[in-house]
């Protein structure tokens, strides 16, 4: 009788896990010609870092960072915000501290903001890898509402 309980309680803590998701990483909005727009960043300590980059200077070809791994990045973002994160069902609140996150360099203020965590199958029935999505529900900055991110691959 001990056996069976250990068995069951042991897999329904694998079935638990099994259904959980990293929602940290790293999410971004990528142009039609293949420069990234938005780019988030959710670390796992609970903070985030958001930069937004301009039109122009995703257009522009000779403002591009050329290091490896970020060569669709513009050399400098327009604007950035950043602060602590958290998620309850697959819905993630940001908040922002006025006194320590806002200043010159990071002027977005991200409270009450909300965004959902999505894994969408893809169309392509060969992949059957999820695509993770974030879209951003409600925020205080008028341009994010309904912003959509890809989460980038590891």
């Amino acid at each position: 009788m001990k056996n069976i309980l250990i068995i069951v309680l042991l897999m329904s803590h694998l079935c638990s896990c099994s259904q959980s998701h990293e929602i940290a990483g790293e999410y971004e909005k990528v142009s039609n010609s293949g420069s990234v727009q938005s780019l988030l960043k959710l670390h796992p300590d609970g903070t985030f870092h958001f930069d937004s980059y301009s039109v122009r200077q995703i257009e522009g070809p000779n403002l591009r960072i050329t290091s490896p791994g970020k060569e669709n990045l513009p050399a400098e973002p327009s604007i950035s915000g950043k602060g602590k994160w958290s998620a309850e069902n697959d819905i993630i609140y940001f908040t922002t501290n006025g006194d320590t996150d806002v200043d010159h360099n990071y002027p977005l203020n991200f409270n009450d903001t909300k965004a959902k965590f999505k894994n969408e199958s893809s169309n392509n029935s060969s992949e059957e890898k999820a695509i993770a999505k974030l879209e951003f529900l409600e925020s205080g900055i008028f341009w994010i509402d309904g912003l959509e991110l890809k989460k980038k691959n590891p």
